[in-house]
């Protein structure tokens, strides 16, 4: 649950103002994709041997690099839809 919560508020931080819309949509989808396009790459990746798998895995480095640029870039625009919250010592 925590996780789907900082998901989708990050979803809705980083979509510009524009297409917001299609962001929300293509974050729906992308669980679905996962799940029908992950085991046919697995299976494809263990079919063809150790070389495929090599490129299996750069991929996914690849990607998680990628996207962790994509999050770290600062907001420019809104904070998120949380107010931040601080602590009293009272």
């Amino acid at each position: 649950m925590p996780h789907a919560t900082v998901s989708w508020e990050l979803s809705v931080a980083l979509a510009p103002d524009t297409a917001q819309g299609a962001y929300l949509g293509v974050h729906g989808l992308a669980p679905s994709i996962q799940r029908s396009i992950g085991p046919l790459a697995v299976t494809a990746a263990v079919a063809t041997g150790p070389l495929d798998w090599t490129a299996f895995g750069a991929a996914i480095a690849l990607t998680c690099m990628n996207q962790h640029c994509l999050v770290r870039r600062p907001l420019a625009r809104t904070p998120l839809s949380v107010p931040p919250v601080t602590v009293s010592e009272h």
